[in-house]
Parts: structure tokens; C-alpha cells; sequence
């Protein structure tokens, strides 16, 4: 048996200045790479020039969803540049319950960031045992 590397596809090089040469032409293909469907990860700074973690999810087919981590580590469901909502209103939304969602994070102190005071305090009673 002999082992050998293969190389599937074309990945084009790009220069300093963000272009390629196709056929002896500069040509600039950021736009394609921006608009191609996977996740994308990046650091924006909001209008206050406050850190905001971002992943945007973008569809093969339909729109786009993007995710993003506040400053106190909460985080939220942009469907607009103007609008957002909790995740855990989102994952609610989708068919799950609070005990769910709660039961299946690894971080379920994020999620409870969300609720009121009165509601985490019954949460926290009844993930100890106790009646409420």
C-alpha cells in the first residue's frame, strides 16, 4: 500500500491586496467568499466601542442568522441589523422548554442571564430538589 497526498479542488492564492490572478487577471473574489452558506466568526465593536462577539450562519438556501455574545456573556439572535432577541426566546420559539434548555448547555448560568430574578430563583429550587 502506498500512501499519497490528493488534492480535491482549486483554493486560488490571494495577495496583500485581497485579489487573485485568474488567467493572468487580477480579479477580486471576497465578495464570493462572503456570500458563499457555512459560519463565520468575528469581533465588532458596537456603537459604544464595547467588544461584541459575532457568528453569522448563512444559509445554502434562505436567509441568514446571526449570533452574538454582549459584554456581560449573554447572548442573542439578530434577524435584522435593528432588531434582536435572547436565544433562549429563540430556542423557546423552536419547541423547547426552559428545563430543555437548561438540562442540555453546558453554561446554563448564561441562559438564566435572561430571566427575571423571581424565575431563576424557582429554577434554581427545583434543579435542587426542592418544592417550590
Amino acid at each position: 500500500m502506498q500512501e499519497q497526498t490528493i488534492f480535491i479542488g482549486n483554493i486560488r492564492l490571494m495577495n496583500s491586496l485581497g485579489t487573485s490572478i485568474v488567467n493572468g487577471i487580477y480579479r477580486i473574489v471576497i465578495n464570493q467568499i462572503l456570500q458563499s452558506f457555512g459560519i463565520y466568526y468575528r469581533l465588532e465593536l458596537d456603537h459604544n466601542r464595547i467588544s461584541v462577539y459575532t457568528g453569522t450562519i448563512i444559509l445554502d438556501w434562505g436567509g441568514r442568522l446571526e449570533l452574538e455574545i454582549d459584554r456581560k456573556a449573554r447572548i442573542w439572535a439578530r434577524v435584522s441589523r435593528k432588531h434582536k432577541i435572547s436565544i433562549l426566546v429563540l430556542s423557546s420559539a423552536m419547541g423547547s422548554n426552559l428545563r430543555e434548555i437548561l438540562d442540555n448547555v453546558c453554561y446554563p448560568e448564561i441562559f438564566l442571564s435572561f430571566l427575571l430574578d423571581k424565575e431563576k430563583k424557582i429554577w434554581v429550587k427545583r434543579k435542587c430538589g426542592d418544592s417550590v
